[in-house]
């Protein structure tokens, strides 16, 4: 495994000072699975004082759980200290950590076995738990009793679904029996941390693996609205979520619309999304019906949809069954064209319009038809044609 030279560094310096160091977790599985590593993170046998020690510049993130940040340049490495947990009381948190000298015991407290193979350039792979071989047969398995696992810490069960879409993993029977029987436990768990992990299956390119939410039982507290539209359907409405693009609001939506805007609003705002998500999902949910047929409609969908007009239009398109081809065709004659879609581009606005004696609230709804008219009739959008129609419509 060719790591960082900052990685490497960190390790070589824990060896000379008579302390085993190992790169951990998802940077090593990542590598195995071929994978470029996002980050890397290092356990050790020092404790975090001496880690302080050995590196000028160190951050104390976490150094009550053994985690100290050394800082070469501005790039921050997480260095933990070999630990064994204490008893878990929140299904998410341990009471107590114990720092250990055994890398075995370190790594008996991780979750699953793909992310507890360690790695030094001097001793290779320290592959425990047959992690090496579950990264081979594609098997989410929990390490040790996944019972266990779970009780320790519920989110593991969303992740165990995550890792399952991300990598395209089946899970390991037995973690899946445990899944199930400790299914409850999620409420447990912070609704950001539950959003995160459901963000990334659902963003994931193997969205079949959203039924295992169903299937072991997780849909029933994360997303429960949905348990009753979805008992009945095949994996091919989860797999056609695998052609969308990788936009949350418009996965989102082509999952949640047959619930109606107002029970997405009341889930998007209980999974606590980001304001720009929500609007954007609602906005998606509120127009599923809208029409796709000719110039104007692809207009008056740019006109509610402005710089997110191609995602409305894969949106719709996907929800109707409708052929994105010809609908984006269309879409980019109007942009190539320079067609009016908003009140921006109108050959009008509100000040000529109070100069037609047009006032008060009566001046958003002659701009809206002004608006709406020209969208029918683009080559109209010039100010005296569209004085004359006001006229003609006060």
């Amino acid at each position: 495994m060719n790591l960082p030279v900052n990685v490497e560094y960190i390790i070589n310096t824990l060896e000379k000072a008579g302390y085993e160091g190992y790169a951990v977790g998802g940077c090593v599985r990542d590598h195995l699975m071929g994978l470029e590593p996002h980050d890397y993170d290092i356990t050790t046998s020092a404790l975090p004082e001496k880690v302080k020690e050995l590196f000028g510049h160190t951050v104390d993130t976490g150094i009550e759980h053994g985690t100290v940040t050394v800082m070469i340049g501005k790039t921050g490495y997480e260095v933990t200290t070999f630990r064994i947990d204490g008893k878990y009381s929140d299904s998410r948190h341990p009471e107590s950590v114990t720092f250990t000298s055994d890398l075995e015991g370190d790594l008996s407290r991780r979750d699953f076995t793909v992310n507890a193979i360690a790695y030094s350039p001097e001793k290779g792979y320290v592959d425990m738990f047959s992690g090496v071989e579950d990264i081979k047969l594609r098997i989410i398995r929990g390490v040790g009793d996944p019972d266990k696992r779970f009780k320790e810490d519920a989110l593991r069960m969303m992740r165990a679904l995550r890792f399952s879409a991300q990598f395209d993993f089946s899970v390991e029977a037995e973690t899946m029996k445990a899944l199930r029987e400790n299914a409850s436990l999620i409420v447990n768990i912070s609704s950001e941390r539950v959003r995160d992990e459901l963000l990334k299956l659902v963003l994931s390119k193997h969205t079949e693996r959203l039924a295992l939410m169903l299937d072991s039982g997780l849909m029933g507290y994360v997303l429960p609205e949905l348990v009753p539209l979805l008992e009945n359907v095949n994996l091919s409405f989860y797999r056609r979520l695998n052609v969308l693009s990788q936009s949350p609001a418009l996965r989102l939506a082509y999952i949640l619309f047959p619930l109606g805007e107002k029970k997405v609003k009341d889930i998007l705002k209980r999974l606590k999304f980001d304001n720009k998500t929500i609007a954007l999902t609602l906005l998606l949910v509120r127009n599923t019906n809208i029409k796709t047929d000719d110039m104007y409609c692809v207009r008056r969908i740019i006109s509610l949809s402005g710089s997110d007009s191609m995602t409305m239009i894969e949106y719709l398109c996907a929800v109707n069954s409708e052929d994105i081809s010809r609908v984006l065709a269309l879409h980019n004659k109007i942009r190539a064209n320079k067609d009016c879609c908003s009140l921006k581009e109108l050959a009008v606005d509100g000040k000529v319009l109070a100069e037609m004696g047009i006032k008060g609230r009566a001046v958003g709804r002659a701009l809206a038809a002004a608006l709406d008219y020209v969208m029918r009739f683009p080559d109209r959008n010039e100010r005296e044609k569209l004085l004359g129609f006001l006229r003609s419509i006060s």
